[in-house]
């Protein structure tokens, strides 16, 4: 990622799927903010946007500017090094609606 500030970073992925089935390929790009200001909590707020597909009719990002975009919404606090508890959810610009709220906790060893 890239840091804008001392606390603020910008976190892109970018995906290319092949669905060997189906014969059909899927790119994405994932830009995320990511906020860690907050002692132990990292806020987070970024989209998902489709580079290129092929599945039904071809698609490319240009087709993005077509609607407004999903935000994936989420807070991650740090309990302990190998413990988290995480909440998210998705919101819809477009039509306005709030996907399900998930609540995750996370052991690593």
């Amino acid at each position: 990622g890239a840091d804008l500030t001392p606390n603020l970073s910008l976190n892109t992925d970018v995906k290319a799927t092949y669905m060997v089935d189906a014969e059909t390929t899927v790119a994405t790009i994932n830009p995320e903010l990511s906020y860690t200001g907050v002692g132990s909590l990292e806020l987070t707020a970024g989209t998902t946007l489709n580079l290129w597909e092929n599945v039904g009719i071809n698609s490319d990002i240009t087709d993005e500017f077509d609607h407004l975009p999903t935000l994936e919404l989420g807070a991650t606090y740090t309990i302990l090094d190998n413990f988290d508890i995480e909440a998210g959810f998705n919101y819809d610009l477009d039509t306005e609606d709030r996907s399900d709220i998930t609540l995750m906790a996370t052991f690593s060893f």
